[in-house]
């Protein structure tokens, strides 16, 4: 069996840590830097830094402030959002970052997967997914859970799955139940 392991998500907008409830509500809640040092500091096995917002405004992901939590912390760090292409990820891993994750760019164009991993290795990249239920249906929706798509939860999940399977990224979910596969789950409310 595995060994279970901690890893705090951070949400990030405007270059700060903040908490809510299904992203409504937003308040600040300290500096990215300084908490992801603290949660080193408390035995964080790895930390994951999501610009919650980058992907609806369409622009690309904290550079500096990658730099900068690469400069503080001594523990790996995934980030995400606002990738959407391999510049995009070049960019982040080369600030510091140890992996990156995918979510909506996977969604609509799952080659950029395969892009990434072929240029960095299979290790660096992680698809994420977002599930929500209607109609008594799992789809999956983009961006940040915001918008259904006509992605059904478990086509996707085993698409990506396979593309692990053929040597391709690892994958991280958003789902809150037992499933085959490594699965992360992050509390969205």
């Amino acid at each position: 069996m595995l060994a279970k392991r901690i890893i705090p998500c951070l949400d990030i907008r405007d270059g700060q840590t903040v908490k809510g409830i299904n992203f409504v509500g937003l308040r600040q809640v300290g500096d990215p830097v300084e908490l992801g040092a603290k949660y080193a500091a408390e035995g964080a096995d790895e930390l994951v830094y999501l610009d919650i917002s980058a992907s609806e405004e369409g622009r690309r992901t904290f550079t500096e402030l990658v730099a900068r939590i690469a400069a503080r912390i001594d523990i790996p760090f995934t980030v995400g959002g606002g990738i959407s292409s391999v510049d995009d990820a070049s960019r982040l891993l080369d600030a510091g970052a140890d992996k990156i994750t995918l979510n909506s760019a996977a969604v609509a164009n799952p080659a950029l997967i395969d892009a990434i991993a072929a240029r960095y290795g299979s290790q660096f990249v992680v698809a994420a997914i977002d599930a929500r239920t209607g109609d008594g249906r799992w789809v999956v929706p983009t961006p940040g859970g915001r918008r259904p798509t006509p992605r059904g939860l478990f086509a996707w999940r085993a698409g990506c799955a396979a593309r692990r399977r053929g040597g391709r990224p690892s994958l991280a979910e958003g789902l809150t139940y037992s499933y085959p596969g490594v699965t992360c789950a992050f509390g969205r409310g």
